[in-house]
């Protein structure tokens, strides 16, 4: 299972991941795993409605995503997997799901939060999910756009290095 990218966006899919980075990195499924979203009808139908035709997509729970990636079912295809918080990639690791890298491509603004780039605001809580990961030796990337020069998440939050 080629995990393209695991990307950490909040917004889960929208255009910068439909258009961006989906030319940069051609997967074959965009996989979203968000338990609200799965199981919300609407929400999963406007999620689904923003991935054009020719490239597969699933909206998943996380028991939904551990046991897809663990089935060797999506062994061929080259996967984005889109997650809205540390949290959920920590319990995704946690499951066994072998994640090496991660994109932060989009923590926004909420009470509480603070800013540690232009595009991502942390509380405590994700600031010991990005440490759990980190400790871990899961490089953490944040890049909203393909362009922009990635910045090292774990620098920002001034870990130590591993």
């Amino acid at each position: 299972m080629p995990l393209v990218q695991v990307r950490i966006d909040d917004r889960l899919i929208h255009g910068q991941v439909v258009v961006g980075w989906r030319h940069v990195l051609d997967p074959q499924r965009i996989m979203l795993c968000s338990d609200e979203v799965a199981n919300s009808d609407w929400q999963k139908t406007i999620y689904m409605s923003a991935v054009t035709s020719d490239i597969a997509a699933s909206v998943l729970t996380l028991q939904e995503t551990i046991a897809e990636l663990g089935s060797g079912l999506l062994e061929r295809e080259r996967i984005l997997l889109l997650v809205d918080s540390p949290k959920r990639l920590v319990q995704l690791v946690e499951a066994g799901v072998p994640i090496s890298e991660v994109n932060v491509g989009g923590m926004h603004f909420r009470a509480g939060k603070n800013q540690i780039t232009p595009f991502i605001f942390v509380d405590e809580e994700d600031v010991s999910n990005f440490r759990i990961l980190h400790d871990k030796g899961i490089k953490l990337e944040g890049r909203d756009v393909p362009t922009r020069t990635p910045i090292d998440i774990a620098r920002a939050l001034r870990f130590e290095p591993i």
